[in-house]
């Protein structure tokens, strides 16, 4: 008998119809079959739901990839108890975690890290080798609401800050899925934390929306990501551009046979320029794409074509679905810089969060806080985010720019551009930089780089070198965390001209 789809998890049970021994997902630890994953979400629904767990509840689901499998066995047995699943980060700190707590009000969690959630507030705690069971408590799948909200995912939202949750309701999260069309690509190798909107809504629920198998690298290893890849022959792999660098960077890459692979795809951060060339160099058999979409939802685009890959900061045609706007909201001209909007099929919002909501989600537009503008082709170019925009002497500098200039300096691995309080000019521009494995280069050096590339209030005056740039866990460098480093350089650097 054919199950009737009303909500995502419904999907998932015809999968299992379907293609019940087929491998939906793999972490290298334990693979499971879309079978053993509905049986397993039947179970945790049911013991849920047998320990108090109502329809509406939430569960916190602080859960590395470690246990990848088990986090998604988690999300479908919420959904199936009629909870609302929150993925959330499990390296926050413990006050960033309690605090998280306190706004989501969690019935119960699931978690790998049991010890660290004993003191957050999380309600009742499960360990993920511990979860309950008893199919037979399993509530009436019909009998649940199927436009209640599904999914809270964590964010620091479209303005940075306190940390958020991105609401995503049933019809949203189910879209068109119907648990039964197969898509070209029939399987795919990531390493996203699966706490993430990449991790979450796209690698996690690949399996039910596209039949296909998902191979989830535990911990991020760029060789061992390598010969995950050659070993498995995903046809698609999916990277953040700092794994993808990372990777790159490997003196053996080009030792390791991806002929099996047919695509790549990247997003979630910007794409340096001299990433997508090596890349295209080493792999000339892939279809690399260069994806853009929100956590907080609206329009998603991705580059279809060579020519648009190659344009540095370019994710594809601009779409009816997004808008460019300036800072009163007003649309802006072809070929001038304002942030993106996104017009959203199903609105979202944040939870319990009424001033985030209303700063964000604009009639049925969403603000991305991302800046970008459309050029002489009709494509979207990105440049930054709005609040990273850096304004000296009354010029406005996205630092994408700069970042994409230092990045093409070949000693250079990765860089990150902040603007810095200046007495006279409001703000200064400085970098951040790591080198590549072996490399030298000086600040005077990079410094020069940039003066022969960029107009000269783009420089950067200040250039600290580290070992290695911070990374929140979807590979986006944390630049709050570069900005009183690069504050102490330039202090350090004005105390060191005037003793000259």
């Amino acid at each position: 008998m054919m199950t009737e789809i009303r909500r995502l998890p419904d999907a998932l049970r015809v999968r299992a119809q379907h293609q019940r021994d087929e491998i939906a997902h793999d972490d290298g630890r334990r693979a499971l079959s879309f079978a053993a994953w509905n049986d397993a979400a039947d179970a945790l629904g049911g013991g849920l739901a047998a320990r108090g767990l109502r329809p509406g509840d939430r569960v916190l689901l602080p859960i590395s990839n470690a246990y990848a499998v088990e986090m998604l066995i988690a999300v479908q047995g919420v959904l199936r108890a009629g909870g609302i699943a929150c993925p959330v980060n499990p390296r926050l700190m413990p006050d960033e975690m309690a605090a998280y707590a306190r706004l989501i009000e969690p019935a119960m969690t699931i978690t790998d890290i049991p010890d660290r959630m004993a003191d957050a507030g999380a309600g009742t705690v499960f360990a993920v080798d511990a979860m309950p069971s008893d199919p037979a408590a399993l509530p009436d799948q019909a009998a649940l609401d199927m436009t209640a909200d599904a999914i809270i995912l964590q964010t620091s939202g479209t303005t940075g800050g306190k940390l958020k949750g991105v609401v995503i309701a049933h019809p949203d999260l189910l879209g068109s899925t119907d648990g039964i069309s197969r898509q070209a690509s029939r399987s795919m190798a990531h390493a996203l934390p699966l706490t993430g909107s990449g991790g979450a809504m796209a690698a996690g629920l690949q399996p039910i929306r596209s039949g296909a198998t998902v191979y989830t690298m535990r911990k991020f290893d760029p060789e061992g990501f390598l010969q995950l890849v050659a070993e498995k022959k995903p046809d698609t792999i999916f990277l953040v551009p700092a794994m993808l660098r990372l990777i790159l960077d490997l003196p053996n890459v080009a030792d390791y046979n991806l002929t099996g692979t047919k695509w790549l795809i990247t997003g979630s951060a910007p794409l340096p320029h001299d990433t997508v060339v090596r890349a295209l160099a080493l792999w000339p058999h892939m279809r690399m794409r260069n994806s853009y979409a929100m956590s907080e939802g609206g329009a998603a685009l991705s580059t279809t074509t060579r020519e648009q890959l190659v344009k540095p900061g370019c994710v594809g045609k601009m779409a009816d679905t997004l808008e460019l706007r300036d800072e009163e909201g007003k649309p802006v001209s072809q070929g001038q810089t304002g942030e993106i909007y996104g017009r959203q099929g199903k609105p979202r919002r944040y939870w319990r969060d009424e001033e985030a909501t209303q700063a964000s989600f604009v009639g049925e537009w969403t603000r991305s806080g991302d800046l970008g503008y459309v050029d002489a082709d009709g494509d979207l170019i990105l440049c930054g985010r709005s609040k990273e925009l850096i304004i000296r002497g009354g010029y406005n500098i996205t630092p994408l720019e700069i970042e994409t200039v230092l990045h093409d300096h070949p000693a250079v691995k990765d860089a990150a551009v902040v603007g810095i309080g200046h007495e006279v000019l409001g703000e200064d521009v400085a970098a951040a930089v790591a080198l590549a494995t072996g490399a030298q280069a000086s600040p005077e050096e990079l410094e020069a780089w940039c003066r022969a590339r960029l107009a000269d209030n783009k420089v950067p005056r200040t250039i600290l070198i580290l070992d290695e740039l911070p990374l929140n866990p979807n590979g986006k460098f944390l630049k709050r965390e570069l900005k009183p480093l690069l504050e102490e350089a330039a202090a350090a650097r004005k105390v060191a001209a005037t003793a000259r």
